[in-house]
């Protein structure tokens, strides 16, 4: 079968619950071979039949699944909060709560303030209480959600309706901040993203025109003015430069290109203009590479993951069948006061939800990953980031893995020396030296300044 792969960017993807039901969505959708999902990139990856389907009919269904894939490769950012449903939910429940919570205050008769409670429990616990139910009988899964859920409505049975309500409303903050935190998470492929540009300028037919970079084809020629980046990787075909290749390689000193030498996606040309013929499109160029090196890397799940998500597997079911134990036991077995006994139960279940112990390590993982990418540290996983808790001794190959990665100027030789005016003789050759190169744009040119304290002569 002659398969061809999409990928897309998708709005409203921040958990592996949505992760889950883009999968149910698209599950026997004609033409789809394989799907995998990445809930930290917010990225879908499909493999279709192109005579069974196409993307415009792939798109079109996660659209009406609530997950709208964006323009390019772009990745969505979450809506402001006045503007987010899961957001809104939460503050009108607080706003309930509060109101009971008055109303309760000001002796009016408490079923006015149970009404009120009722309400915020039903649209703070709406989303949560939804994915609670969608995993029981999707999955076969008692997750956390399902533990608040039974928690609140046992509360309101029992009476409590304002502690089932406080409970909803706490969680549902929890839900609503989930994809902001989500989004900070993502900040290194957005960095890793905005190293390319996102238009380049291609000579086609003898025309230049500006088209997307990911229009751009193999064999094409397009030009990079000077202080621009690499529209995807290439061949010099006319003109030298000085192109600082430290955000894709690392190395600390820019790199002389000539008619012949390769470039980068994602370098940034120095003082010349050039002409490039690209050798790579856009998805398979080296800043795609990366980002989709991080993306398998933000995915991949350390050791201490997987054992606590097994752990939690077990332990929720385990926390709920306790929980309904202490209800019934006591007063079934010990004649027991049931109100009491089922207090505690709910309390127990609260208090053993393993909300903190879950999302622990997980969340750890990520931040180390997203600082690491952020400040130029790509690791290829939660489980070398496990690993590097284990090391000993770094030892450090390249220039600029340990320094600014920045020329600057660290000795003035003179060829005639006078001892008695050795420093201002140095300072007056810097000086001229910086008013040479002022208007230059070299890397070399730019590290006279700040030697000579950023006076300079204005003409020479």
């Amino acid at each position: 079968m002659n398969t061809k792969q999409l990928e897309l960017r998708v709005a409203n993807l921040d958990c592996e619950h949505d992760a889950a039901a883009i999968e149910r969505g698209l599950q026997g959708f004609p033409g789809i071979a394989e799907l995998k999902i990445y809930p930290k990139s917010a990225k879908v990856a499909i493999t279709y039949d192109p005579a069974s389907t196409k993307p415009e009919a792939v798109k079109e269904k996660l659209e009406s699944l609530g997950f709208p894939p964006q323009k390019g490769m772009e990745m969505a950012e979450q809506p402001k909060p006045w503007r987010n449903p899961k957001v809104l939910t939460s503050v009108a429940s607080g706003v309930f709560l509060l109101i009971g919570w008055l109303l309760g205050l000001a002796g009016v008769p408490a079923i006015f303030s149970t009404v009120v409670y009722i309400a915020a429990i039903l649209i703070g616990g709406y989303y949560f209480g939804r994915e609670a139910i969608e995993e029981l009988i999707f999955e076969r899964e008692i997750g956390i959600e399902l533990l608040m859920s039974t928690a609140a409505v046992v509360a309101t049975i029992m009476g409590l309706a304002g502690e089932g309500a406080m409970l909803v409303f706490l969680y549902s903050i929890s839900e609503a901040a989930e994809g902001y935190t989500e989004e900070k998470t993502r900040a290194a492929i957005k960095a890793l993203m905005d190293l390319a540009p996102k238009v380049a300028l291609v000579r086609r037919g003898g025309v230049e025109r500006e088209i997307p970079v990911q229009e751009l084809e193999v064999g094409d020629v397009f030009i990079v003015k000077p202080g621009e980046a690499m529209a995807t990787d290439g061949e010099i075909l006319v003109g030298a430069s000085s192109v600082n290749q430290a955000p894709v390689t690392g190395e600390s000193v820019p790199v002389e290109k000539q008619p012949g030498d390769p470039v980068f996606a994602g370098s940034i040309n120095g003082e010349g203009a050039l002409e490039v013929r690209a050798t790579k499109t856009f998805a398979d160029n080296t800043i795609s590479r990366i980002i989709h090196m991080v993306e398998e890397a933000q995915e991949k799940k350390g050791k201490s993951q997987r054992f606590i998500e097994r752990f939690g597997a077990r332990y929720s079911p385990a926390v709920l069948a306790i929980g309904i134990l202490i209800a019934i036991v006591p007063p079934l077995f010990f004649s027991a006061d049931w109100v009491t006994w089922i207090t505690r139960a709910t309390v127990f279940i609260v208090a053993a939800a393993p909300c903190a112990l879950v999302i622990s390590i997980p969340i750890t993982l990520v931040a180390s990953l997203g600082t690491g990418a952020r400040q130029g540290v790509l690791i290829k996983g939660g489980v070398y980031v496990e690993e590097l808790a284990k090391v000993k001794v770094v030892a450090m190959d390249k220039t600029g893995t340990l320094t600014r990665g920045e020329p600057e100027v660290t000795d003035v030789l003179l060829l005639r020396q006078d001892p008695d005016r050795l420093a201002a003789s140095q300072q007056q050759l810097l000086a001229l030296a910086a008013g040479i190169e002022r208007r230059s744009g070299h890397p070399l040119a730019q590290a006279y300044r700040p030697a000579c304290g950023g006076a300079g002569y204005s003409a020479v």
